[in-house]
This record gives C-alpha cells, sequence and structure tokens, in this order.
C-alpha cells in the first residue's frame, strides 16, 4: 500500500503560496511505514479533484487532500468527495449548531455560506477542527482511504498528528498488515560535512536496509534519521534501539539533540535549568537572532533584553562602545563585536550576552573585509571573546542566516558550560572559527 498527498488551491498553483503540508503530511505518513508515492498540486478544480480521488479509490491508496474546506464557492473538496464517491452531500446537524453557536458568540452572523461548512459526503467520519471553523472528514472504500483536512497548516498538523494518523494506523492493520510496525528516532548534528557523514556511516544508509539511516542537510545542521521496521513494536523497538546506541557511540561529539528540537529551544533550556540571563545585540542579522529566541515559549524567564544597532552612532549610544575603537578598527572587527557583547552584558545585567556585526552585502564588502565577514562576540561572565566567521558570498539572507545560526551555537555552548559565577576582569580573545561552506 502507497501514499498520495494532494494539496488544492489557486494560490498554490500561481505559486503565491508554497506548498508546505505535503512534505509534513509526507514525514508522519513515513512513521507508520507508509511510503508517499506522489505528491499532487492542483487548483480549485472540482474535476481535477474527481479524477485524482477516482483515481486513488482505483489504486486502492491512502490518500490526504489538504484545502478547500472553506465556505466560499472555489471551496470545492466536499463537492469533489462526493462525486468521486458517487453519494451525496448531508448535513451534519452537531457540526452545524457548534458553528452557529460560534458565530453568535463572536457576534458575527452565521449565513448559508457558513452552513456549507457542515456538509459532508455521506457515511464520513467526520474530523473536528480545534483551531478553526473547516472540520476535516474520512472515508474508506475497501484498500483506500481518503481523508480531507483544512489547508492551513497551523489547523492540519494537530489533526494530522492525532486523530488522523490513528486513523490511518487502523487502516494499515486491516488492510496493509505485511507492513510492520515502524519506529523512528531523530538527531540533530553540527559542525560535521554530509560528506563525512556518509563515510562514517558506512553501510547504514544503503537502500533496503533494517535499520535505514537517511540525513538532511540544512544551513549547517545535519538531521539524522533512524526508522526500524518489525513485524510488531517490539521487534521495532529492539532494532530501533540496537542502531541508536551504536549511533550515539559513533556520531557523540557532533551531536547537539535528539528529537526534532531547535537550537533556540535547547538554548532557552539551558538557560532556564542554570537560572542564567541572556541580552543579544545584533547589527547585520537585524534582530534575527532574538526572534529566534523569542519564538520558544518561557524565553522571557531567561532573556532579558536585546537591542538592534545598526549604525556606528547607535552602537555608541546604545551599548557603550567607544568611538576611538569604532574608528580604529571599523564597525565589523574583533574589538567591537567585543565591545557589543559587553555593552549588552553590563546595561542589561544578562550573564550571557552575544553580539554580532558583519558584511552581509551584496556591496559593501573590500579585500580585507570582504562580503560574508561576520563577527560574532560572546561574553560570559564579563569575559568577552570574538569569533570571526567568513561565509561564502551566496547572498545576503543567506550570510544573515548562518550568522543567525553559529550565535545560537556560541550561546548554547556557553550555557552548557556555565559554572559559578566567577569574579574574572573582562579580556578579548581572537577566535578564527570556521566559515560556513
Amino acid at each position: 500500500m502507497k501514499a498520495v498527498v494532494i494539496a488544492t488551491g489557486d494560490e498554490l498553483v500561481r505559486g503565491a503560496h508554497v506548498d508546505t503540508n505535503s512534505a509534513l503530511v509526507a514525514r508522519a505518513l513515513a512513521g507508520l511505514s507508509l511510503e508517499c508515492e506522489r505528491f499532487v498540486v492542483l487548483g480549485d478544480d472540482e474535476q481535477a479533484l474527481v479524477d485524482e480521488l477516482t483515481r486513488c479509490l482505483r489504486e486502492g491508496v491512502v490518500a490526504i487532500v489538504g484545502g478547500g474546506l472553506g465556505p466560499t464557492l472555489d471551496d470545492v473538496t466536499r463537492a469533489a468527495f462526493a462525486r468521486a464517491l458517487s453519494t451525496t452531500l448531508e448535513r451534519d446537524m452537531a457540526v452545524d449548531l457548534r458553528l452557529r453557536e460560534l458565530f453568535v458568540a463572536r457576534g458575527r452572523e452565521y449565513s448559508e455560506s457558513n452552513a456549507r461548512q457542515a456538509l459532508f459526503p455521506r457515511d464520513a467520519r467526520v474530523l473536528r477542527n480545534e483551531r478553526g471553523t473547516a472540520d476535516g472528514f474520512a472515508c474508506e472504500r475497501g484498500r483506500a482511504l481518503l481523508v480531507a483536512l483544512p489547508g492551513p497548516p497551523r489547523e492540519l498538523e494537530p489533526m494530522l498528528r492525532g486523530e488522523v494518523l490513528d486513523l490511518v494506523r487502523a487502516h494499515l492493520a486491516r488492510h496493509a498488515p505485511e507492513l510492520g510496525v515502524a519506529r523512528t528516532a531523530v538527531f540533530k548534528l553540527s559542525r560535521l560535512p554530509e560528506s563525512r557523514f556518509a563515510d562514517l556511516c558506512g553501510d547504514w544508509m544503503a537502500r533496503g536496509r533494517n535499520p535505514l539511516v537517511g540525513v538532511t542537510a540544512s544551513l549547517g545542521v545535519l538531521t539524522a534519521t533512524i526508522r526500524a521496521r518489525g513485524r510488531d513494536d517490539a521487534e521495532a523497538g529492539t532494532l530501533l534501539g540496537a542502531q541508536v546506541r551504536e549511533f550515539r557511540e559513533r556520531f557523540a561529539e557532533w551531536i547537539h539533540a535528539e528529537g526534532e528540537v531547535e537550537l533556540e529551544t535547547l538554548l532557552v533550556e539551558e538557560l532556564r535549568a542554570r537560572g542564567a540571563t541572556l541580552a543579544l545585540a545584533e547589527s547585520c542579522t537585524g534582530g534575527m537572532v532574538s526572534a529566534r529566541v523569542t519564538r520558544v515559549p518561557g524565553a522571557s524567564s531567561a532573556y532579558l533584553r536585546g537591542w538592534t544597532t545598526y549604525s556606528n552612532e547607535s552602537k555608541s549610544d546604545e551599548l557603550g562602545v567607544p568611538r576611538d575603537i569604532l574608528e580604529a578598527h571599523g564597525a565589523v572587527s574583533a574589538e567591537v563585536a567585543c565591545a557589543m557583547a559587553q555593552g549588552a552584558a553590563r546595561r542589561s545585567g544578562a550573564r550571557i550576552a552575544l553580539s554580532i556585526t558583519g558584511i552581509a552585502g551584496p556591496d559593501g564588502g573590500s579585500a580585507a573585509k570582504p562580503v560574508g565577514l561576520v563577527w560574532l562576540g560572546l561574553c560570559v561572565d564579563g569575559v568577552a571573546r570574538a569569533h570571526e566567521r567568513r561565509y561564502l558570498a551566496l547572498g545576503r539572507d543567506l550570510v544573515r542566516e548562518f550568522a543567525t545560526r553559529d550565535g545560537l551555537w556560541l550561546l548554547l555552548e556557553a550555557a552548557r558550560g556555565l559554572g559559578p559565577v566567577p569574579m574574572l576582569a573582562p579580556f578579548l580573545v581572537r577566535d578564527g572559527g570556521q566559515g560556513a561552506t
């Protein structure tokens, strides 16, 4: 048995929005040993969706459709399902009542267009949407399972992770028991080239191996996935456990996290666990590190204050960077990076402070200071160190992204190495570091 993921919406085929749901769905289904055979992106075309659903029924696949469940005339998913299944749409009175009460509570009119969202194919299983008004539904016909979900990712993902995966799991147990059970482990690795990772893995990545190791790379971070299959959960767990132990031992010096966790989440957890505080002073990244940190729930208990000091004047006025240092060394220098970090620490009272100053491009570079040169200043307990990075000039956005990532790395390492607060005088150390490739 295979899976098909269908995304609908004129905005997708016009390129106005990017389809991110399909990858999310495919990853979730892979955790059930169900491989995605194809992605299909359609406009708001009822007949095209009918044709694709009819094909899915004929092939006996699991099909997940995202989008087209809203109240407007271009939301054609429910009608297409009814036609493909040769059935009718019927009103679910419980859903209708819930929607009506919701609109009344918000002081809004409950129109006939809104009431369309209470229509479902006959005998469909309604899937409750806790984050919106468009409930999904599922229809089973023999080996085929067709599921309709709302398009917004914030609504689709929790429905998928909850009731939908349970439905798919039960469907596979009835119609494709030969797939067995899959168990998965995820690791995040840093400062390890993808080619070196492959060399160290050896035959772990060979097609058809069980357990199978796979890897993806993004902005210098490797995400390794180990997937084991067994006849039952116990067998899959035993296979996975053995591989995980070997993986941890072989890649111990590069693993920074287990599971789908982001750097900023790890950083906030480390800071909170140690009762430590953080301040940020950013120039070329324009607050990108701060944005990453503050999207983590609970960050307010550790993150005290941030500055975006883009001009020389702001570096001096807001952070106290001496003007003679700016004049002597320039804004993009080890000396200024350290002074920015120390100024942020001093003015916020934070135990850890990070500064970033660099040349993101496309202009402003020179032979001595080329585009892609970034200095990161890290101040811990009054001690400031400057870290140099020379990124390939692959565009302004990538330079800023790489600098943001490396800033979070430095902060995470600093947080993990914190001990009791020492009484030290500040000093400067140059650290060449490694550029991104």
